[in-house]
C-alpha cells in the first residue's frame, strides 16, 4: 500500500481505526455487544497483522494501556514498525483523564499526539482554544508530531487562523455527513470536502463508512476521491474479513496489488 509523509514520516494511506474494537459502534447496541465479545486481545492482534499483510503501518486509538500492550507484543514478533496515532480522548477504556492521557502519549512516543475534540470543540470565547498552544508546544518539544480531532469545520478554520502550529487533522468526511448520533452541528459533505482540500496540512479522514451506514465500496471511493494525496484514511475495521474486503477494495481503487 502506498504511503503518506506527515511531517517526513511515512504512514499507509489507509490506517486502522479501534472504534469497532473497543464497541463502539456508533449503530447499535446490539452491533457494540457483538463487537466487544469477539474483540479479545488476541483476536486484536490477528486484526492488526491482517492489516499488515495489505501495508497498513499504523494504529489509530485512543491512549490505553491495553492497546499499548497489544502493539507492543506486535513489535517483537514483526520487524516492520508499527507506528501509533494516539488521542487523549477521556472514554471507558481506561481511566485516564485528558491530562494523563497527554502525559502517557509524550511519554510513549506516540508517533502522532492527538489532542481530541473533547478538548478543542469545547464551548470557547474570545476566538481561541484555551491551552492549545501549550499542548502543541509540548508535543512540538517532545519531537512528535502534533495533531488534532474535531468534528467541526469551525474548529478547523481557527486552528489555521490562530496558527496553533497544529500538523495534522482528524476530521469526518463521507457522502452522507454522518458524524455520530446526536451530533448537533450543520457541515455538509460539499463544506466538508472544501475544507479538506483548502487546508494543505494533511487529514487523518474518519468516519468514511458512516459507521457501517455506507457500503465499503461506496465509501471509500468517495473518500479518496475528495480528499488530497496527503490525506490519510482510518478504517474502524470489526473483523479480519472486514479488513481484508475494505483493504482490498482500497488497493484495487488505488491501482495496487494486494
Amino acid at each position: 500500500m502506498r504511503t503518506v509523509s506527515v511531517n517526513g514520516e511515512s504512514f499507509s494511506k489507509v490506517v486502522l481505526g479501534t472504534n469497532a474494537v473497543y464497541g463502539r459502534s456508533h449503530f447499535s447496541d446490539a452491533r457494540s455487544k457483538e463487537y466487544q465479545q469477539r474483540c479479545t486481545d488476541e483476536y486484536i492482534e490477528l486484526l492488526i497483522e491482517t492489516c499488515m499483510k495489505f501495508g497498513v503501518n499504523a494504529v489509530e486509538s485512543s491512549a490505553n494501556e491495553r492497546i499499548s500492550r497489544i502493539m507492543s507484543e506486535l513489535q517483537h514478533k514483526h520487524s516492520s514498525r508499527l507506528r501509533f496515532i494516539g488521542n487523549t480522548r477521556k472514554d471507558a477504556t481506561s481511566d485516564m483523564g485528558h491530562k494523563q492521557k497527554f502525559g502517557y502519549l509524550i511519554a510513549n512516543e506516540a508517533d502522532i499526539c492527538v489532542v481530541h475534540a473533547q478538548f478543542v470543540d469545547r464551548p470557547r470565547c474570545n476566538n481561541i482554544i484555551g491551552g492549545l498552544q501549550r499542548l502543541v508546544d509540548e508535543i512540538h518539544a517532545a519531537g512528535l508530531i502534533a495533531g488534532i480531532s474535531t468534528h467541526r469545520i469551525s474548529t478547523v478554520e481557527l486552528c489555521e487562523e490562530q496558527d496553533y502550529g497544529v500538523d495534522v487533522y482528524l476530521f469526518p468526511l463521507n457522502e452522507t455527513g454522518f458524524v455520530y448520533p446526536g451530533y448537533d452541528g450543520k457541515e455538509t459533505a460539499a463544506q466538508r470536502i472544501k475544507t479538506v482540500k483548502n487546508t494543505p496540512k494533511p487529514f487523518v479522514l474518519m468516519k468514511t463508512m458512516g459507521a457501517g451506514r455506507i457500503p465499503p465500496a461506496d465509501g471509500l471511493a468517495f473518500a479518496l476521491e475528495n480528499s488530497k494525496d496527503t490525506d490519510i484514511i482510518t478504517l474502524g475495521l470489526g473483523s479480519i474479513e472486514e479488513a481484508e474486503e475494505s483493504l482490498s477494495i482500497v488497493c484495487e481503487q488505488l491501482g495496487e496489488s494486494t
